[in-house]
């Protein structure tokens, strides 16, 4: 549909039918005056959706080099308590806003140990941010479910040979600065101190971040994982 309709913004609704899963694809027409940039769905299209069964989300495409939601995206997926879709037709990338998480995940990467999880894309996006390269060592690239248990150290290890990061002590949320490193216990008791999950603080209290068998995901840094917080990292100019 995106591809039809390039270089104008596609646009559309995903319905399901009694099963959650069963979900059918409604295309519709775009009715903006300005459809390179811009979508609004046809209402006569939106009510025949509806006969069909209960509405899930919404989708539209970008043509252009741009892979986020609009603030306006955003605010109308919260209003309407719909998720949007996104598909961005130069990357072939698709992206998520869960308007109950607050969150935006790309669903184009899929989670695997050692080539994306949350450990690359935390590496990832301080080269492709800051333009600092951060070493793994090798004996750490062939990692598993059980890599914690197997590397407890591994962030003391990484720091080792990265001595451009420091181990910062914020007294709340409000001293951790943009592109800070966070260190979670998300499977262990907090009074063990082991990390088995990174993150990137984006700042304006949200994280971005690689769960396990999920897709990279920006989301409010809210009260589970401020209650798992073990350490905060910060690059050293």
């Amino acid at each position: 549909h995106a591809l039809e309709k390039t270089p104008t913004e596609c646009c559309g609704l995903l319905t399901s039918n009694k099963n959650k899963f069963d979900l059918k694809v409604h295309r519709c027409r775009n009715l903006a005056e300005s459809k390179e940039g811009f979508f609004t769905i046809d209402p006569r299209d939106y009510v025949r959706a509806t006969r069909y069964g209960k509405i899930e989300a919404t989708y539209h495409s970008h043509t252009s080099e741009n892979q986020e939601f609009s603030q306006t995206d955003k605010e109308n997926s919260k209003k309407h308590e719909l998720n949007y879709i996104l598909y961005n037709t130069q990357f072939d990338t698709f992206h998520l806003f869960d308007y109950k998480r607050n969150g935006v995940s790309n669903l184009s990467k899929e989670f695997k140990w050692g080539v994306s999880d949350c450990i690359v894309l935390v590496k990832d996006y301080l080269k492709e941010n800051l333009n600092i390269d951060t070493l793994i060592p090798e004996k750490f690239q062939a990692r598993d479910s059980h890599w914690s248990e197997r590397f407890p150290t591994l962030i003391e290890e990484v720091l080792q040979v990265n001595n451009k990061f420091k181990k910062v002590h914020p007294r709340s949320r409000n001293e951790i600065l943009k592109n800070d490193i966070l260190c979670f216990s998300i499977f262990k008791s907090k009074f063990i101190k082991t990390y088995d999950h990174w993150a990137i603080y984006l700042g304006n209290g949200q994280i971005y971040h690689h769960p396990a068998n999920r897709y990279p995901t920006t989301e409010d840094f809210g009260a589970f994982y401020s209650s798992k917080l073990m350490g905060v990292y910060r690059h050293v100019k």
